[in-house]
């Protein structure tokens, strides 16, 4: 089922950069107008932004200013959304991560990670959905990532949260009715060189990162095109999709947890510095965050 999206009012949250700044281009290359949300303090850089993507692609462009963790937070987006311009496609994309032993985790920090990375996607999926379903078109696309199929310490709860957006997502895809053109997809990154993994302070010699390290573009650009063709859920990277598709789910749950434990530390654990420096040079020397 191959989706048009010239023309096509798409609402991305957390927009303003990373994988969200991306995506939003990449909905505009195809024609799409462009409805950009990001919190308050992200305004300037929001309506820069959405200039910039009006002016290059010949698009309509709205912005809008809030933060989805205050208890209405995705509500009053809805409202100030919808009393502007009908919603044909969301994105569900803002997310936090932090880096770190599950017990050391800040309280802040875990329920600013569960509003926004949990509830405030329920709660727009459920808000923009009906109208989509009557429509018989329209669709949402969930950001998950790869860490959703399997437990990954160090990053217990983000891991959680993506898996609650996996099943999530399958759920609502699976509850939709026969005949409809609604699409309901999740894009699972691997680890990308954004803002989100940097200001959550994972090290650049994290074996888990170091595996599937891609650019932003290499992201969402072959992640949209699926979306478009209605695909359920997409990996990018080849290396990625055998990795996570194939290997994570075919080996016993025993030896997926060994391997758990074992992959998600440094390199800095039992390679010398001098010899380390070299390696990550040579492997992130062309992926500055975004």
């Amino acid at each position: 089922m191959e989706m048009s999206l010239k023309g096509k009012n798409v609402l991305v949250t957390g927009s303003s950069m990373g994988i969200g700044k991306g995506l939003s281009e990449c909905f505009a290359r195809q024609g799409a107008n462009l409805v950009l949300a990001d919190l308050e303090c992200r305004k300037e850089h929001l309506e820069v932004w959405a200039e910039g993507l009006g002016r290059t692609y010949g698009i309509r462009t709205w912005t809008f200013h809030g933060d989805l963790t205050d208890p209405d937070g995705p509500e009053r987006l809805y409202e100030e959304v919808t009393r502007v311009v009908e919603i044909h496609v969301l994105v569900n994309n803002a997310g936090v991560c932090w880096f770190g032993t599950f017990s050391d985790m800040p309280l802040e920090k875990l329920n600013t990670m569960i509003l926004l990375n949990c509830m405030a996607y329920a709660k727009l999926s459920r808000l923009f959905l009906p109208a989509m379903i009557e429509r018989g078109e329209g669709g949402i696309l969930n950001i998950s990532s790869v860490s959703a199929f399997q437990p990954v310490p160090t990053l217990a709860l983000y891991a959680a949260t993506k898996a609650f957006t996996q099943s999530f997502t399958e759920a609502m895809r699976a509850e939709l009715p026969r005949g409809g053109k609604v699409v309901i997809s999740t894009l699972n990154p691997p680890f990308t060189r954004t803002r989100l993994i940097h200001d959550a302070g994972v090290p650049q010699d994290y074996i888990p990162m170091m595996m599937s390290f891609m650019g932003v573009e290499e992201v969402v650009a072959p992640g949209v095109k699926a979306f478009g063709k209605g695909k359920g859920r997409f990996v990018p990277g080849l290396h990625n999709r055998i990795l996570y598709l194939g290997i994570v789910r075919l080996i016993p749950h025993s030896l997926l947890f060994f391997l758990s434990r074992i992959l998600t530390i440094r390199l800095s654990s039992f390679i010398p510095a001098s010899i380390l420096s070299l390696v990550l040079k040579m492997k992130f020397r062309s992926k500055d965050p975004a």
